[in-house]
């Protein structure tokens, strides 16, 4: 298992409207590139003065399956024509799994619930 990640700081006049409206175009790359665990796209939680608002977090098989993504011409094409043109800048890491900690399920149905077993509903 390997993580390509991309944080993002975009160029001032970039709207909300339109980071949503590029992440969108995403949707299709998982299901379209062979290798493509998952994608994960989340905003900074935390003020800081670096200005990455944003990451990108593309969880692959492994380092073939890396390259195949990084040169793959639907990634591409998403880059250039949805990212690109917004971005000031980006920074892009690929981190590879040697190890995951996890917490330790404190009952069964919550390791359940986290091993696709589904949504489990609010108490009331």
């Amino acid at each position: 298992m390997i993580q390509h990640i991309v944080l993002l700081k975009w160029k001032p006049e970039t709207t909300e409207e339109a980071i949503v409206a590029a992440f969108r175009h995403a949707q299709h790359l998982p299901n379209e590139i062979d290798g493509v665990e998952s994608l994960t796209i989340g905003r900074n939680r935390v003020k800081h003065d670096h200005g990455y608002t944003h990451a990108l977090i593309v969880r692959l098989t492994d380092e073939q399956a890396l390259e195949r993504y990084l040169e793959h011409p639907l990634r591409r094409s998403y880059v250039a024509e949805h990212l690109q043109p917004l971005e000031a800048e980006r920074i892009e890491i690929d981190v590879p799994v040697d190890v995951a900690l996890r917490a330790e399920p404190q009952r069964d149905w919550e390791f359940g619930a986290s091993i696709g077993m589904g949504h489990l509903p609010d108490e009331p």
